[in-house]
């Protein structure tokens, strides 16, 4: 069987997606493009000089290289026209998080999504951590009860992390810390609980002062069957990066992050064996498991059918962030049905 070509967009991001898809043995790593290839230091170019891809020189020789697949792992700004132009040129896309900067930048990529028949991935890569898969599972198999309560932050400091010539701090890109950064937190609930009924946000711009969007906010949130939560974003945090995530049920409590070789649980049948202490369930560290998304998607390519993360997925967790960051701005509740329709 014939190998999937694959184009890469955006290769400092997209260099662990181009190292999977290289490693992958259902796939070629055709074609790669930056626009700063030649200037950024941080690319690995002698990865990708050694990898057998054309290096483009431009952006339209990914459109026209008849590609089976194109991965968009460029800047969030440029997530809507690349995945758009990819599509319209026949190829299914895999689209890094967050798809897009907005709701209606994401119905743009419905639209494309819809008009050209194409596969579409968003890569939201927390669903694939070792860690969360895990927790999941114990949630799923009804381990800690019926959930009451859930958390999870994404705490991460960006003024050590501004994007290749400051693009996360650009006052004309404006980027939203709780979309951009926060998307991980927001989709890992909803893929835990489901998408919220109603959230209310609040925001400050303390600990990066000088970026032009707030760094730190809080959303407390409303669920269906009467699950409620938390959701904590600051992309100017002091602290080491992470992703910690809390569980409450009726039976136990999972706290789980994306960062330690095991995820924590308590579960109250047991108590009288552990006492009120969690046991320790070890798990790999793989917190940007890009291998396992590309062959995920490779396997439902394989079969003519959409991967779970597909465009809508990756449109609801955007929705998600939108309606947290308009409550902050209008303070008051806001549903996420008003923010969000299919």
């Amino acid at each position: 069987m014939a190998k999937y070509r694959v184009g890469v967009f955006g290769l400092k991001m997209g260099a662990g997606w181009a190292r999977a898809v290289h490693a992958n043995p259902a796939t070629e790593l055709s074609v790669v493009y930056d626009k700063y290839y030649a200037e950024n230091a941080s690319i690995d170019k002698p990865f990708f000089s050694g990898s057998g891809a054309v290096i483009a020189k431009t952006e339209q020789e990914i459109y026209t290289a008849g590609l089976d697949i194109v991965i968009v792992a460029s800047p969030d700004p440029w997530h809507v026209e690349q995945s758009v132009k990819a599509l319209k040129a026949g190829s299914h896309v895999i689209c890094e998080k967050p798809l897009a900067p907005t709701v209606a930048d994401c119905k743009k990529i419905i639209a494309a999504v819809k008009a050209t028949g194409r596969f579409f991935m968003t890569g939201q890569v927390c669903r694939y951590a070792p860690g969360f898969i895990m927790a999941k599972k114990f949630v799923d198999e009804g381990r800690i009860g019926d959930i009451a309560f859930i958390e999870s932050e994404y705490a991460h400091d960006y003024e050590h992390a501004q994007g290749y010539r400051g693009w996360r701090k650009d006052p004309k890109i404006k980027r939203e810390g709780f979309i951009g950064g926060g998307c991980h937190a927001m989709d890992l609930i909803r893929w835990i609980v489901g998408d919220p009924v109603e959230v209310f946000g609040f925001t400050n711009k303390k600990l990066l002062p000088d970026w032009p969007t707030a760094d730190t906010g809080v959303a407390v949130c409303k669920f269906g069957n009467g699950v409620i939560g938390k959701v904590f974003v600051s992309v100017g945090v002091k602290r080491p990066y992470t992703m910690r995530t809390v569980i409450c049920g009726t039976g136990g409590t999972i706290v789980c992050d994306n960062t330690r070789p095991f995820i924590e649980v308590f579960e109250n049948k047991f108590r009288s064996h552990t006492g009120t202490q969690f046991t320790q369930v070890p798990v790999n560290i793989a917190n940007h498991n890009v291998a396992a998304e590309v062959a995920e998607f490779i396997s439902y390519l394989d079969r003519k059918e959409q991967s779970p993360t597909d465009v809508y997925e990756g449109t609801r967790t955007v929705a998600f962030g939108e309606a947290v960051l308009r409550s902050a701005a209008t303070g008051k509740a806001v549903k996420f049905a008003d923010v969000y329709s299919r």
